[in-house]
């Protein structure tokens, strides 16, 4: 099965819902967005289906063991059939969690995501990556499961906080580093819904190519390696976090060739973020590497694979182990300590 992005109206929506071909939808939507929307919507009441609907904690706080295991209990408890199809309804958060609520359902149920961030549209609902949080690092419980349809409506941008676009906005600066096309769409200040299509598409078909991250797929990991760590650490946005960690792992492996254009990139996009979170500090590399030690993405038990992106589009995998990881941040300490964009 293929996932289908389209470009829908709230008026729409129910209509889309209502053609799934299914008696029972589950909703999982989140807390904020059913304060704004659920009046509007009104997706419990869709014709021909019976709507189950659980509210999710907002952000990141809804991707834990405690918050799954109440939804998943709630969920059964209504009862539930092979031919469900669940809806996540929310941001990048809350498609993570109900995307692996639906992975997990009855071995495995049909789901589509209704983005409301500009981060979930351009990024987190694409893919089929879904996954809860450890205690200390993020989505290391997952699971790979596509969603079926992703519905886009642009109207949810109008009200979304200042600083969740400015995640979005991070996440889209990398993607205009892995791709050319992408790259020239925010330098010629083309209109938003023009680059959320093309990182989509973008997104979309690398994620078809290898949809387990066994191969080319693990280059949207650029900026991770850090930026989960930093974004731990400073309690940082998520795109905010890979907009530095793009930074530093370009200055320790790349001679610091890409920072002008993170910088103009940075611009054009409009993203209010110079001085990093640890400027005039030592770079606090002992909490990163026991963070990093417990990411995804390292491959061993002494080694990790870091994204270097040598010029636009053209991305490197790179094995390193993490001794000499922290020697090689050592020699560029003075460099990421004053660190600004």
């Amino acid at each position: 099965m293929n996932t289908k992005i389209s470009k829908t109206t709230s008026d729409n929506l129910k209509k889309e819902i209502a053609n799934l071909p299914t008696d029972l939808i589950l909703i999982i939507i989140d807390h904020n967005i059913s304060s704004l929307y659920s009046k509007v919507l009104n997706l419990q009441e869709i014709d021909g289906k019976k709507v189950i609907v659980w509210k999710a904690p907002d952000g990141e706080k809804v991707k834990n063991i405690k918050e799954y295991e109440s939804c998943v209990e709630y969920f059964l408890d209504k009862g539930i059939h092979r031919k469900t199809h669940l809806i996540a309804f929310g941001g990048g958060a809350t498609s993570d969690f109900a995307g692996f609520v639906a992975a997990t359902l009855l071995r495995g149920i049909k789901w589509s995501v209704i983005p409301t961030t500009l981060l979930a549209m351009v990024d987190a609902s694409i893919g089929g990556k879904v996954a809860i949080n450890s205690k200390e690092v993020k989505n290391l419980i997952g699971a790979f499961h596509k969603p079926e349809h992703i519905w886009m409506n642009y109207k949810f941008l109008e009200t979304l906080p200042p600083d969740e676009m400015k995640s979005g906005k991070g996440e889209i600066l990398k993607y205009a580093l892995l791709e050319k096309t992408i790259h020239d769409l925010v330098q010629s200040d083309s209109p938003m819904e023009e680059i959320i299509n093309a990182c989509g598409t973008f997104k979309l078909n690398l994620t078809e190519e290898d949809f387990q991250e066994t191969g080319k797929r693990k280059i949207l990991n650029l900026g991770h390696t850090f930026g989960h760590a930093l974004e731990k650490i400073y309690n940082l946005s998520h795109g905010v976090a890979v907009l530095w960690g793009m930074a530093v792992m370009d200055i320790i492996y790349n001679n610091s060739k890409n920072l002008k254009t993170i910088k103009e990139l940075k611009s054009k996009l409009n993203i209010e973020e110079e001085k990093s979170p640890w400027i005039k500090r030592d770079f606090p590399m002992d909490k990163i590497i026991e963070l990093v030690k417990k990411d995804k993405k390292m491959v061993s038990n002494f080694d990790l694979e870091v994204i270097i992106v040598h010029e636009i589009g053209k991305p490197e995998i790179k094995t390193v182990d993490l001794e000499t990881l922290a020697k090689d941040v050592s020699k560029v300490q003075d460099e990421l300590k004053n660190l600004s964009l």
